[in-house]
């Protein structure tokens, strides 16, 4: 119990659903000017083999990235501007120094340790020092991980979304990958985790296939055939009948899920 709990994550939903809603978005987007190809970390490997840190976690790093730096470097910028970081530091209970807790720092003398008095017009000036070269890279080195993470949870159960992602994947690589098909077990849990135990397409119940010496079927979203890539989040669990109707040359999923009553 204590070791499944400490795998958990505990999520915080005020900034991943906003944020899962602009990654969508951009995914649909057909002229969104990031292709998922340019922001790859390492796209030769993560295409040829199932890696734990996907593709999609890079495109969501970009974006979160790129909205995060509105609020120090947007045009016209103002202290005012990084007003909504603390309620996402303070969500994630991320520790920072307040405004105050940053100027005494600045001025406490090194041999007594009292705080040296700051007029009003200096904490003015401290304003942009503190957002610019403590909060700034606060913020960039602590939020982003957690949020991907938050975010890429919430995306990667909307097969939809990861078909028109893949599909743009694919037409960025333009040429075609070689298969994989031995599949890592921990890429296995979480697909059959994700599909609730159900073909992807037909939700037959595939639970019996781990009591039995059936084999999932572990498909590509986008076919191997039409570029696809080896990357998770082009996987899914298909029957053996729905996988063996599906072609080659057919992009087919389903966001068709059992409802809790």
């Amino acid at each position: 119990m204590s070791h499944i709990l400490s795998q958990c994550h505990t999520f915080n939903f005020s900034e991943s659903y906003a944020y899962a809603d602009k990654v969508r978005k951009a995914i649909f987007e057909s002229e969104y000017v990031i292709d998922p190809v340019d922001v790859a970390c390492d796209l030769d490997t993560q295409i040829l083999k199932p890696q734990k840190w996907t593709v999609l976690h890079d495109y969501i790093d970009y974006v979160v990235r790129d909205d995060l730096n509105f609020y120090f470097r947007g045009g016209g910028w103002d202290y005012e501007d990084v007003t909504p970081v603390f309620a996402m530091l303070n969500s994630h209970q991320i520790e920072y120094l307040t405004l105050e807790r940053y100027i005494e720092e600045w001025h406490r003398d090194d041999d007594t340790g009292e705080t040296i008095q700051v007029t009003d017009e200096h904490k003015e000036d401290y304003k942009y020092q503190y957002a610019l070269e403590y909060l700034e890279d606060l913020v960039f080195e602590k939020l982003p991980s957690i949020i991907v993470t938050e975010v890429f949870t919430l995306l990667f159960s909307d097969r939809e979304a990861m078909k028109a992602f893949n599909l743009k994947v694919a037409e960025g690589i333009g040429e075609k990958t070689d298969r994989f098909s031995r599949w890592p077990k921990w890429l296995e849990r979480a697909l059959f985790c994700r599909e609730k135990g159900l073909c992807a397409i037909c939700k037959t119940d595939l639970s019996s296939m781990f009591h039995t010496q059936g084999k999932l079927a572990i498909d590509h979203i986008v076919p191997i055939a039409l570029n696809g890539v080896n990357d998770p989040t082009n996987l899914q669990i298909l029957c053996q009948s729905c996988n063996g109707k599906k072609s080659g040359s057919v992009v087919v999923t389903s966001n068709a899920m059992p409802i809790f009553w």
